[in-house]
């Protein structure tokens, strides 16, 4: 797994984080993934919070988990937030049972390796009671989209709350089998600059069905994109909801 980069553990990126990932119909697949009946629910990698303060304000029991303190303070004070039990720390850290456990934001694809990904799903697993379900999505290796990262790193750009731009440009794209690296320079409102380096592994949707399977998800559900098409090899997104009897 990947040691955690700035982006996550510095308060300046951190807080950049909403606004580059803002809601989107990501969002509103996981809304719908959970339902409208109460449930217990894990958030893995919560980040900022918000998919997690958006379950807990439709009513669900909501625990969010992860290791990034920076991100955990963000999400605690955000709006609802006190509707949420924080935890900082990995799903050993977390204590209980749920009926459904989610991954947003592509967290899944920061485990570079079979052992550290079968390991992660076990652990869901073991916080699942019988019947829940683990929904999380990665990149499709096939889509080939960090092809397209270094042409559009040039106009991604935010505007932060004091109206001022922010802007990310993604350099060094460096593949390695199932593995992307690359350094993101973030340019700040005051006119600074923070580098991050950061690793994902791309694994086919073959590999990570055969994990889950091992970790004893007998039932995959799989979405090629948020509106719940099927996987094709031009799928951007490899979306899968795992179950177990």
């Amino acid at each position: 797994m990947n040691e955690l980069s700035a982006h996550y553990t510095d308060p300046r990126l951190a807080a950049l984080y909403d606004l580059q990932n803002p809601w989107g119909a990501d969002s509103e697949f996981y809304l719908a993934v959970a339902g409208r009946p109460v449930q217990a629910i894990l958030d893995i990698g919560c980040g900022t919070g918000m998919m997690a303060a958006a379950l807990a304000r439709q009513g669900h029991d909501v625990t969010a988990v992860d290791p990034a303190a920076a991100m955990l303070d963000l999400a605690r004070s955000r709006p609802h937030g006190n509707l949420v039990h924080w935890v900082h720390g990995l799903v050993a850290d977390v204590r209980g049972h749920f009926d459904l456990a989610i991954m947003t934001g592509h967290a899944f694809q920061v485990l570079l390796d079979d052992e550290t990904s079968l390991a992660l799903l076990q652990a869901v697993k073991q916080r699942l009671v019988p019947g829940g379900r683990f929904a999380f999505e990665t990149r499709n290796p096939e889509a080939r989209i960090w092809e397209q990262w270094a042409s559009q790193s040039t106009s991604a750009s935010t505007t932060a709350p004091s109206g001022k731009a922010a802007g990310t440009t993604h350099v060094d794209i460096e593949k390695r089998g199932e593995l992307v690296s690359f350094r993101s320079i973030y340019r700040l409102e005051d006119g600074t600059e923070v580098s991050s380096r950061s690793t994902l592994r791309f694994a086919s949707q073959a590999t990570i069905s055969g994990l889950a399977a091992k970790a004893g998800f007998s039932r995959q559900t799989w979405y090629g994109d948020w509106d719940c098409r099927p996987v094709t090899p031009d799928s951007r997104e490899l979306i899968l909801v795992a179950g177990f009897e």
